[in-house]
């Protein structure tokens, strides 16, 4: 190598220049953030609802909680009821269930069998209970159908056989009394039967 290839080393290759972002380029972010932006805010717009549907929505959610607290109201107001009727039965306060008595006749029956030849000589005044707040449509009831209701009766003794007629509950006669006389009435009124002065002979 020469003296003079030493003194004067061979020139390197300059770098490349890095070029600077230019004016353009900052205007082109800021188109597309802007767009990006305005792409948001279209889209935000449309799921929004408008202040009629605000209104509308509040409306509805308004006549709901309306409805609830009607059928609470409502709801509670029947197990008050129940439970004061409840009350009024255990306590025996005068309510819907409160009993009256009421008069079905004085009875003299007379029954002969002509297999033993015998007669009998039956006695007695029956009476019924009702609801009080039924009282009134019996009493117009047993009015209108009074006859029929004794031919029902004194049907219903004579078809009695003296074991029946021992028995001292009466049982059988009076639930057999009790089922033709509501026939007879049209309406399931009478709730008991209850038999007064009751006596029977045989001759």
């Amino acid at each position: 190598m020469s003296a003079a290839t030493a003194a004067h080393p061979a020139p390197q290759a300059e770098a490349p220049a890095v070029k600077k972002p230019g004016f353009m380029t900052l205007i082109k972010a800021l188109a597309v953030v802007s767009v990006l932006v305005l792409l948001q805010l279209v889209g935000v717009s449309m799921l929004m609802p408008s202040a009629k549907e605000t209104t509308d929505i509040a409306e509805k959610l308004v006549a709901a909680d309306a409805v609830q607290e009607a059928e609470e109201a409502d709801a509670h107001a029947a197990v008050a009821a129940a439970d004061a009727e409840i009350d009024a039965d255990a306590h025996g306060a005068p309510g819907s269930h409160d009993m009256r008595e009421v008069k079905l006749g004085s009875y003299h029956v007379v029954t002969f069998n002509t297999d033993t030849g015998t007669s009998l000589n039956i006695d007695f005044e029956l009476y019924g209970t009702v609801l009080a707040k039924e009282e009134p449509e019996f009493s117009h009831l047993y009015e209108a159908n009074q006859v029929r209701l004794r031919e029902q009766i004194l049907v219903t003794v004579r078809a009695a056989e003296v074991a029946d007629l021992s028995d001292p509950d009466l049982g059988l006669l009076k639930r057999q009394i009790l089922e033709k006389t509501n026939r007879t009435l049209g309406k399931p009124l009478l709730n008991e039967a209850i038999f007064s002065k009751f006596s029977f002979i045989e001759r």
